[in-house]
């Protein structure tokens, strides 16, 4: 029987004198998948795992900020009690040095993967919206991102007035004394104001962002929807009160 056409290569040959096999290798290699950090899921747990950290920073810092209620002297030996931190072991301000990187390392990487979700949740919208109304969605969800740039604005407003000393309005400020650097602050309408507007939004951040932590970590069912929704609420109201009440406290003339 002859063949119509050319006879197709064989994918092997054999070399009768060398009795050997010769095979032809493939040169397809299979598709790369992306990493568990390139994927939607992993910059999601990045996400959460960095606003883990910076709640439970918020927390001790609100803790920390309530000494000025016991008076000057103890909230100002907990500020150096920070700086002084595991020595002699380290030396002065080294262990809080080690706590600022966590906590700026976290910033950064909490910031560039809810940039990069943003962007990729948009790319992946094929067709606008018909109206732009928010449907079945709570505010603390809807100023999310543009509260999250807020709290960043106020982050920076926070050192300059309170850490670095750049910003002080109507006193001196003195490094190391922070309940003299609170009253002078808080002394001031329109600083208050900024700090009471930023615990607002920082309050509805932590609402939102805390139920975001569970469902990330699959606690999303519906027998624990409400305790949930209902420990963020509690943690975020608590937050709100607690740093609300040093400023009103201050401006108030309960702390002089």
């Amino acid at each position: 029987m002859r063949w119509a056409g050319r006879r197709p290569a064989p994918a092997w040959t054999v070399d009768r004198r060398r009795r050997s096999v010769i095979t032809v290798t493939s040169t397809l290699t299979p598709a790369t998948e992306p990493g568990l950090w390139q994927t939607s899921i992993g910059k999601k747990i990045l996400m959460a795992g960095s606003g883990l950290i910076l709640l439970g920073f918020v927390i001790v810092h609100m803790i920390g900020n309530l000494h000025i209620y016991l008076g000057e002297r103890s909230i100002d030996l907990y500020a150096h009690g920070l700086r002084t931190m595991l020595e002699p072991e380290l030396p002065f301000s080294y262990a809080l040095w080690a706590i600022r990187l966590v906590l700026i390392a976290a910033f950064v990487i909490h910031i560039y993967t809810a940039i990069q979700l943003a962007r990729r949740s948009r790319a992946a919208r094929t067709t606008r919206y018909a109206h732009t109304a928010h449907v079945q969605a709570d505010p603390a969800s809807i100023s999310m991102r543009w509260g999250g740039l807020a709290l960043a604005l106020f982050i920076v407003f926070h050192l300059a007035n309170l850490t670095w000393g750049f910003i002080h309005p109507g006193f001196k400020f003195e490094r190391g004394a922070v309940y003299h650097n609170l009253v002078g602050s808080f002394s001031v309408w329109w600083v208050v104001v900024i700090y009471l507007v930023a615990m607002v939004a920082l309050s509805l951040h932590i609402f939102h962002g805390a139920w975001s932590i569970f469902q990330t970590f699959g606690v999303n069912n519906k027998r624990w929807d409400k305790i949930v929704r209902r420990t963020s609420a509690a943690v975020a109201i608590l937050v709100l009160i607690g740093n609300c009440s040093i400023p009103i406290a201050v401006f108030a003339g309960g702390i002089k």
